[in-house]
Formats: C-alpha cells, structure tokens, sequence
C-alpha cells in the first residue's frame, strides 16, 4: 500500500525535483510546492535530490500560529491512523515545531499537550535530548502538517562544498546516461556520484584549483583524473556527452575572470554537439557566463545557497 510523504529541497528547484519524482518508479506526485513536494510511494522512499523526508500523519487547514497549531492537534486523533502500533510502542519521541520547514519555538504548555496525548494514545515516550524519532509540527501558508521525519540517521558528511541534493539536480539536467561526461573543477565525490546514478559510463574530471593534490585519492575510485587544467583539460575536440562547470559559493574553484572564460571554452569544445553544458555560480559572477547566452538556454534556476544568490542553467550549443 502507498504511503503519503513529504519531502523538502532548495527553493527554485521545484520545476526539475517534479520531473525527477515522476520519473521514479513506485512514486506518483501529488503537489510540488514551493521547497516541498507531497506524494506517494510503495516504498520509504531514500531520494538522494531531497533534504528531508517525512511520512504525513495528518493535513489540516492552516492556523494562525503554531500555538494555535499545537492545540489543535492536541485536541484530535486523526492523526492515529497513520501510526504502526505494533512497532513504536516504547519509543523515545521528540516534538519539533517549525514554520515553513524552519524550527522555530512554540508553546511549551502546547507541546506538553501534544507531547501526553501522544503517550497516552501510543505507547512512545518523551525524550527531547536523544530521540528515536522526530515528530514535527510544521504550519505553511497552505496547511498544517504532522510529520513523522523519515532517514534520520544521516551519513557522514564530507568536505565537498557542492552539496549532495543540488548534484543530483545537476546530474539530471546533464542527462549523461551511457556516455563520458566531464567536470571541469570537481571538489569533492557529490557531483561525480550523482552522475554515475544518471548513468555516466565515465566522469573525466580536472581538480579544482582550491583542492589540495592529496584530495585526489578519495576521488578515484569515482572519476578518471586528468592531468590538465581546467582550461586545458586533454580531451579531444566534441567528445563529452555532458560538461559541467560548478561554482560552489564560500568554497568554488577559481573565479579569476579570464581563467574562468578559458573554463567555459575548454566545456565548449570538448562538448559533443547535441551533448549539455550544465553550470552552477554565483550570480555575482554572472557576467563571465554571458558568452553563453548565444547558446541554446534549456533551462535557468535561481537559488540561494550559503546565503548567496546562484544560478543553475543548463544549455546546448549551438553550431556556428
């Protein structure tokens, strides 16, 4: 049987995070909003594009404030149905209350409420320093959710400054499936991860600047290091499915202006002709990128990562 999840990703990405949905198999799409997506699946769903995930225990009609949030829910069971007795009874449980995805404090008299009727209704018990489980009250402008987070145990993170979910928006924008693709400045195994899970045959990638010689030995077993640079990489002329040039914000390689126009060519010619260029930076270095803008734009996203304004775009190129 389906159940209801609700998963969260950067702001602006709603367009291609919806394609990516419905094109996994086991999942049919309900709604895309804004930074969230709600849908369902046969499956506990491990999205590698999302933030986090949550199964849905109950949709109400938006209130005022959370506190007004948290009586509500203290004063209904709805939400039971949604519970697998059988296997939460003694678990430790945490209430997290947030507005719009973002924790922000409530009540607690209200949450002390939530918190009884829970234990009384389930069996679980509070724990509010070292829970099993995370229970979030989550109000948006649309609804009123209670969440249970799915996936809690993260895995360890690594010091790439690209982020996992935004590599894997990037992977699917490129479409490399069965062919070479390229990452002129790679920073860390994200990227290159998430386009051998697109179905890259072989990631040819350079260092990016920033990145220390003895960095390499954790990125080989995920790509094929070349010798060059990021403006002169070695490959031949039109051999690349898909080219990626990706400048993380508080952590990219070099945005010297004319070592980044001699990226862009490098892209440019080892790209084969119906093959995707895909790049990611600040806006405040938009202006370099502006030789593209004679190219074939598929699609363009605004975001905001680290608290800086980005774009991510993907193009075609178009022959002279």
């Amino acid at each position: 049987m389906k159940k209801e999840y609700y998963s969260t990703f950067m702001p602006g990405l709603e367009e291609p995070v919806g394609s990516i949905l419905r094109r996994t198999g086991g999942i049919s799409v309900g709604r895309i909003l804004p930074g969230a997506a709600i849908y369902r699946s046969v499956h506990e769903p491990h999205l590698a594009c999302m933030q986090r995930t949550y199964q849905i225990l109950s949709e109400m009609r938006p209130e005022k404030d959370l506190d007004a949030a948290l009586r509500r829910l203290s004063g209904t069971d709805t939400w039971l149905d949604r519970f697998d007795f059988e296997s939460i009874a003694g678990l430790q449980f945490r209430i997290v209350t947030a507005i719009d995805g973002q924790p922000a404090a409530g009540n607690m008299r209200y949450v002390s409420m939530l918190e009884k009727n829970i234990c009384e209704q389930t069996g679980m018990r509070v724990s509010r320093e070292r829970p099993q489980v995370e229970l979030w009250v989550n109000l948006r402008t649309e609804a009123l959710y209670f969440l249970w987070r799915m996936n809690k145990k993260e895995g360890q993170k690594n010091a790439d400054p690209l982020r996992r979910d935004l590599c894997e928006t990037i992977a699917f924008l490129a479409r490399p499936q069965g062919g070479q693709t390229a990452i002129l400045g790679v920073t860390g195994t994200n990227l290159p991860e998430a386009l051998r899970a697109q179905g890259a045959s072989v990631v040819n990638a350079v260092l990016a600047d920033h990145v220390r010689p003895d960095a390499a030995s954790t990125l080989r077993g995920a790509v094929r290091l070349l010798e060059g640079s990021t403006g002169c990489c070695g490959l031949p002329d039109q051999s690349q499915n898909a080219v990626m040039i990706c400048l993380a914000p508080k952590g990219g390689f070099s945005v010297q202006e004319e070592a980044l126009r001699g990226t862009i060519r490098e892209g440019m010619r080892i790209l084969k002709k119906d093959g995707r260029l895909v790049v990611f930076y600040p806006r405040s270095q938009g202006q370099v990128f502006r030789r593209l803008w004679e190219q074939e734009k598929l699609c363009s996203y605004r975001l905001t990562v680290s608290g800086e304004t980005c774009q991510l775009e993907a193009f075609q190129i178009v022959e002279s």
